[in-house]
């Protein structure tokens, strides 16, 4: 653990503060309501001790902290919220003087937050200037070297370092940075006309939103671009438009790495499989020890390391992951980088907790973001639903763990399942899945 052990630790989800004006650009208030459920992961970082402050409340925090060794994690939401989560904590003065009065006497705290932004040094300069608080920012490069994590996290500032960091043949997809959608549409005309297909990325996009994906060689110049102008996640941005690399697999590593501030080497925290819902989202990650063992393990390493120590030595610190994606031959590819805390920290830290370093040996992993659960909707029917599947089951590495309950008001939860191999996790799965469908049937019924 890169944290101090005796300094309080203040932790912030402000997923939407780094993400919220990307996400308004497709005036569909529902996308950005559905990331304001996910604060409730928060409570499996960073060990079991904590202050959490997230934008949306979690009621059934005392009963998920209490469940799986988090009992001393304590968790806040502003009085008034906004999708600047930093800006929220600083206009609330009964949460910023809970904040003084969790740093103790040494008025000392670890400010950790998902993804560092102009707004957390705001709130950390007023914690210092009007409280009286030292804020040590140990996953944050400095504000001056901000600059290089939203660099990194943009589709063409990514391609264009890698280029330079790794000068190798097929490291990354053949493409082009566009201008604009007319430009990005005759990159993709290009691509049919050559019978590959091609992927198209809104240079500031996350999580499949602004990702189109084309394999018909037909399509004209004029329907493509009709297709991209649609896309109002494409407007106003660079694109950058890819070759559709092949993978019936679909297999889709990411490497996560951490990149320490005080100038330690980098280290790499976790790997995984990268899960995907029906519309190309991303949805989850699978950890397992079957992952270190494959071929592209070893490689995939060697290039993570490599960049963590180019970005240290540009001034970045804090944890970033390398989505890639290996095709049919085998051959891997790097696709983009995730600068801040990544959809599987959480995973990782709860695993570390529970079962050690080297829970790999005990362990695989998979989380989902969002699990329909019928017509349930609070969590005494959630976990009566799932009664005799909860971690752990019998006292083995086995079960599920509930995660996110905030959005069950909209029938759907996050869980992470755990078992001794990838093979039992799907067994899990199946069994999970099929509690809540008869829990549904037997609801409707009577």
């Amino acid at each position: 653990m890169h944290t101090e052990p005796d300094i309080p630790i203040v932790a912030l989800y402000n997923n939407l503060e780094v993400a919220f004006k990307f996400l308004h650009r497709s005036n569909d208030g529902n996308v950005v309501e559905q990331r304001r459920f996910r604060g409730d992961r928060g409570i499996f970082w960073l060990g079991p001790s904590k202050m959490l402050v997230v934008t949306t409340k979690v009621p059934d925090a005392e009963y998920i902290c209490q469940r799986w060794g988090y009992s001393d994690t304590h968790v806040y939401t502003p009085r008034h919220t906004t999708n600047q989560l930093s800006l929220d904590i600083m206009h609330d003065r009964r949460l910023l003087e809970k904040i003084v009065t969790y740093a103790g006497p040494k008025k000392t705290i670890q400010l950790i937050p998902y993804a560092s932004t102009p707004e957390l040094y705001v709130l950390a300069r007023h914690l210092n200037e009007q409280s009286g608080l030292k804020v040590i920012l140990s996953e944050s490069p400095m504000e001056a070297n901000l600059w290089v994590r939203d660099y990194i996290d943009t589709k063409a500032g990514f391609r264009s370092l890698i280029s330079q960091w790794i000068p190798e043949d097929d490291i990354i997809p053949w493409g082009f940075i566009c201008q604009d959608v007319t430009q990005a549409a005759h990159a993709v005309h290009w691509f049919n006309r050559k019978q590959l297909g091609a992927v198209v990325k809104a240079d500031s996009g996350e999580s499949g939103l602004g990702h189109l994906i084309f394999t018909e060689p037909g399509l004209s110049f004029e329907t493509l671009s009709g297709h991209l102008t649609e896309d109002l996640f494409l407007s106003n941005d660079l694109i950058v438009v890819d070759q559709l690399i092949s993978s019936d697999a679909q297999l889709s590593p990411s490497l996560e790495l951490f990149v320490p501030a005080d100038g330690r080497a980098p280290a790499v925290t976790y790997v995984s499989r990268q899960m995907f819902s029906d519309f190309g989202h991303f949805s989850g990650v699978l950890i397992s020890r079957e992952l270190t063992r494959a071929d592209w393990y070893e490689r995939l390493v060697q290039y993570g390391l490599h960049i963590a120590n180019k970005l240290q030595a540009l001034g970045y610190a804090g944890h970033f992951d390398i989505d890639t994606i290996v095709d049919d031959t085998g051959h891997l590819f790097l696709l983009e980088i995730n600068a801040r805390r990544t959809g599987g920290t959480y995973v990782h830290e709860f695993a570390t907790m529970t079962f050690g370093k080297e829970y790999l040996d005990r362990v695989s992993l998979l989380c989902s973001n969002s699990v329909k659960c019928g017509e349930i909707n609070c969590l005494e029917g959630l976990v009566e639903s799932l009664d005799g599947l909860l971690f752990p089951i019998e006292r083995q590495d086995r079960g599920v763990v509930i995660t996110v309950t905030s959005s069950l008001s909209k029938n759907e939860f996050g869980c992470i399942l755990v078992a001794p191999d990838e093979q039992d996790i799907l067994k899990l799965k199946e069994e999970m899945l099929a509690r809540l469908e008869d829990y549904t049937e037997k609801k409707i019924r009577v």
